[in-house]
């Protein structure tokens, strides 16, 4: 008799032998309280009142859990729009059954779930070729710099210390919680983060949350690695506040250097340590798919804009994508952005990955040969904060 091979999203009693096969797939132990597992990994996904079974496509043989994917979907804002986001995470195929295209069953599964559900893009982490075989690509904008002692000395002076304190962020402080809350949440560009989970978010990866504080006041907070060299994100209350948050990011470390990520529409940090650093690199946010390059393009587009100049131009351009083909015009005009739909010529024709790149990486052969206002206009800077991937 053939195997029946099943998949659907869990249900909740299937959480404990969910978390099983995922720390056994991926080698993790759950000997120690400290040992990393997917639990202490990522608390804001896998404490049971989040539902982890829920939020995985399980695939099961005869009954038997065999292999899960994770789909966890966000609502980002940028600026006025706002974009669906399906998460991808901990693909796992149990040990003892690799080999079988579990895991492309359940890609795929996860993929047209979200294509139905009018999700408008999705991130994951992994390896590259792996997953462009699922349509991602490396994509967006994120600089990492380095923050050093010695820039301290030489630009501030050797007795140059933070004015604010600082305490490690605990679950019961309530009212910091709040006002990290707020400004989070006040910016106008962030992942949706309930109040009520912020301090699960914040131990994502198992980073360690810091508030600083003035008079009782959050002026910002930060999120160290778990060695403390960088930082997985970093938020400040004011612009007046930056150069001594990043101080006292570096003092509290202990270490003679910090690395710290920057979103390139977070002008006045990038502008500080662009000044002040000792180096910085370039890089990809993370991978991404685009369903709805319409509604992506349009959002970040218009993003860009706000923090620089964007030459007037017209692009028409026929893609054939993942979800269905999009034929559409982008027009800057004044630094206004327009995208619409369009039955007219297009400039340049693209395949699916041929468009993910030439929207969202910092290369794409296709560019070269695209009217000249594509090298300003792209890419587009899409972007993730560290502790809102899963």
């Amino acid at each position: 008799m053939s195997d029946y091979i099943h998949m659907t999203h869990g249900k909740p009693e299937q959480r404990e032998e969910l978390l099983k096969m995922l720390n056994l797939t991926f080698d993790f132990s759950t000997d120690k309280e400290d040992d990393t597992n997917f639990l202490n990994l990522l608390p804001k996904l896998y404490k049971e009142k989040y539902d982890p079974a829920g939020n995985n496509i399980i695939l099961d043989v005869d009954g038997d859990m065999r292999a899960a994917v994770g789909l966890y979907y966000n609502t980002l804002t940028v600026g006025d729009e706002k974009l669906k986001v399906g998460g991808i995470g901990n693909v796992a195929v149990h040990p003892d059954h690799r080999g079988k295209g579990y895991m492309q069953f359940c890609m795929l599964l996860a993929l047209d779930e979200m294509k139905q559900n009018m999700t408008d893009f999705s991130v994951l982490g992994g390896a590259r070729q792996r997953y462009e075989h699922f349509s991602y690509e490396p994509g967006g904008m994120q600089t990492m710099f380095s923050y050093r002692k010695c820039n301290v000395i030489r630009t501030l002076g050797a007795d140059r210390k933070s004015k604010l304190t600082i305490k490690e962020l605990a679950e019961t402080d309530t009212k910091y919680i709040k006002e990290i809350y707020d400004i989070y949440h006040s910016r106008p560009f962030h992942m949706e983060r309930p109040e009520e989970n912020m301090f699960d978010i914040l131990q994502s990866w198992k980073s360690t949350p810091y508030v600083a504080l003035e008079n009782d006041e959050v002026k910002g907070w930060f999120a160290y690695y778990k060695d403390r060299q960088g930082l997985h994100e970093f938020f400040y209350k004011n612009e007046e506040d930056i150069e001594d948050m990043v101080l006292l990011a570096l003092e509290n470390s202990g270490l003679e250097a910090i690395k710290i990520p920057v979103a390139p529409f977070d002008k006045p940090l990038y502008n500080y340590l662009a000044l002040n650093c000792e180096t910085y690199d370039l890089c990809h946010a993370e991978q991404f798919t685009i369903f709805s390059f319409e509604n992506v393009i349009k959002a970040f587009l218009k993003l860009k804009a706000t923090y620089m100049n964007l030459p007037d131009g017209e692009l028409k351009v026929f893609i054939q994508g993942e979800k269905l083909p999009e034929q559409l015009k982008i027009t800057v005009k004044d630094n206004k952005v327009t995208v619409e739909e369009t039955d007219e010529k297009p400039d340049i024709v693209l395949k699916h990955l041929e468009a993910m790149r030439f929207f969202t990486s910092h290369y794409s052969e296709k560019r070269y040969d695209a009217p000249a206002v594509c090298n300003a206009w792209f890419p587009l800077p899409i972007y993730g904060y560290g502790l809102d991937n899963v």
